[in-house]
């Protein structure tokens, strides 16, 4: 029996690739087995500034203009080493590579200068157990002189083998997803989704998953081509809805769906809604939606 919480406590960020050896080869379960639990598992940075040229080619890649301040999404990023320190932590027994990420919420109390200096923390405690597998909640948060400014919970999804009625069960339910009322007057913008997107965010953000590099990675793992990553299509999106939406303090939300090819091109629709800005990103020859969300003030 272990230490019931792993504090990796980092005097400057690591690089995410020392870890990919534990995930790529690491023996672990694809469920948390019965009776265990996944202990809290916590790495953090006391103090952390970007890097401009990092930063710039992030908001190349993900459309974001240069406002002087660090994108909602950009966080995720930076933030990554320590998710992957923690996720391939031996008392974290489900393998990595087998997660899927299904469900992204960030809450920004106000903005983040791209000169701050920040304290970085990534976090995860147990699992629960749902009819499509094993969820877990992995939390980063991003800290200020005046306390927590940037909190995201990332929704992962260690899934059962599935028989064919479960997975008609999550097609239907991919395909929930709020649409736009009688009287609603949409928006709608199209996204350019090149080949290259997979390899491009990927050795930027340092998220190589074979399933987004090329179409032969993405095939062993079942997708019959590439797919492009949940959160550069989170942030493309945001890009798109410009500034307005996304304005601090802020809740964004969003439900990852179907996945989304490369190369494609894909159409956002987006329309405010009870004080909220409601949104769908769909690839535009499917007409599947590959995510789901809406942002409000709070």
């Amino acid at each position: 029996m272990g230490p019931a919480v792993v504090d990796y406590r980092f005097q400057r960020l690591p690089s995410a690739y020392r870890y990919f050896p534990r995930a790529v080869f690491g023996r672990r379960h694809a469920l948390v087995p019965d009776g265990e639990q996944v202990p809290r598992l916590e790495g953090s940075v006391a103090a952390v500034r970007v890097s401009r040229g990092h930063l710039a080619r992030y908001r190349d890649v993900c459309g974001f203009p240069d406002d002087g301040s660090l994108p909602i999404t950009y966080p995720h990023v930076v933030a990554l080493p320590l998710q992957f320190a923690i996720l391939t932590h031996p008392r974290f027994v489900v393998r990595l590579m087998g997660l899927i990420h299904i469900a992204n919420e960030i809450q920004q109390a106000r903005p983040l200068p791209a000169g701050g200096e920040y304290g970085l923390r990534s976090w995860i405690e147990g699992h629960r157990d749902s009819e499509r597998g094993h969820e877990f909640d992995l939390f980063t948060s991003i800290e200020d002189a005046q306390g927590t400014a940037w909190l995201e919970r990332s929704t992962l999804l260690a899934r059962r083998v599935p028989s064919a009625r479960p997975a008609s069960r999550s097609a239907r339910q991919a395909l929930r997803y709020e649409r736009p009322a009688e009287g609603d007057r949409p928006e709608a913008v199209d996204i350019d989704v090149p080949r290259s997107l997979g390899r491009r965010y990927g050795w930027l953000s340092g998220d190589l998953n074979p399933i987004h590099l090329a179409d032969r990675g993405a095939k062993i793992f079942g997708f019959e081509r590439a797919v492009a990553h949940g959160m550069w299509s989170m942030a493309r999106a945001f890009a798109a809805l410009g500034a307005g939406p996304l304005a601090p303090p802020v809740l964004a939300q969003v439900e990852f769906k179907f996945p989304l090819f490369l190369p494609s091109v894909a159409r956002l629709e987006h329309w405010p809604k009870d004080g909220r800005e409601v949104f769908v990103l769909k690839e535009i020859m499917s007409d599947r939606p590959h995510l789901a969300g809406s942002t409000r003030r709070g």
